[in-house]
């Protein structure tokens, strides 16, 4: 019976087209694993190139740093299913060290490689506040540039303010790894109704989402 069916198989597959086939099988391929990118707790990420630089297209969800250490880190209100759909907030000091082995966080250097790839002018990627002209829609969530940037909200820090949530759903908020002073380093912001990118420095105490680069070789 086995070998009537493995008959009827083979005679099936001999009577499609050639062209047919070979479109049958490019369909079926799973997607080159070097489109994606696994951490520590076994978080799988899809990653993007844009420009000379390989983006996660995903936020960041690891507990644990590279060498197995754990990591401060939120899910926005406390609530898990969050940090399953967002991803997981995350203070500066552990944002440094959260990206996995032969990634790390970008730098305002990258960010900038990032908004001039995408159209921004170059003098302007270098300034503070809302810049750009519809760089942050390409950025965000369904946007032609790959990159599928959530509005994650944001925790906001201790040394200024109260550490409350605020605004998922409106705000993706993204550090850099570039330090403005002792208190401070440079994030990245997309806003609901903004098709521009906001560059700021903010409190390291706040918690933002987390995308690595790709430690180029």
């Amino acid at each position: 019976m086995q070998l009537l069916f493995l008959k009827i198989i083979m005679n099936w597959i001999k009577s499609i087209p050639a062209v047919m086939l070979l479109i049958f099988l490019q369909c079926c391929e799973k997607e080159p694993l070097d489109h994606f990118v696994t951490d520590i707790d076994g978080n799988r990420y899809k990653t993007v190139q844009i420009g000379s630089l390989t983006w996660m297209a995903e936020n960041l969800k690891v507990t644990k740093d590279k060498n197995g250490n754990s990591l401060v880190s939120y899910c926005y209100s406390e609530k898990k299913d969050k940090c399953e759909e967002f991803g997981r907030l995350y203070p500066w000091d552990e944002a440094i060290r959260a990206c996995p082995e032969g990634w790390r966080l970008p730098t305002a250097e990258d960010w900038k490689s990032l908004e001039i790839e995408l159209g921004m002018d170059p003098l302007e990627a270098d300034t503070f506040g809302w810049r750009g002209t519809n760089q942050g829609t390409q950025l965000k969530e369904g946007g032609v540039s790959g990159f599928e940037a959530l509005l994650a909200g944001y925790k906001d820090g201790t040394v200024f303010w109260d550490g409350r949530y605020f605004d998922i759903g409106y705000y993706g908020s993204f550090w850099s790894a570039t330090e403005y002073d002792e208190f401070y380093a440079i994030a990245y912001f997309v806003y609901v109704t903004s098709e521009k990118v906001n560059k700021q420095k903010y409190d390291k105490t706040a918690a933002f989402s987390v995308r690595c680069v790709k430690v180029n070789p």
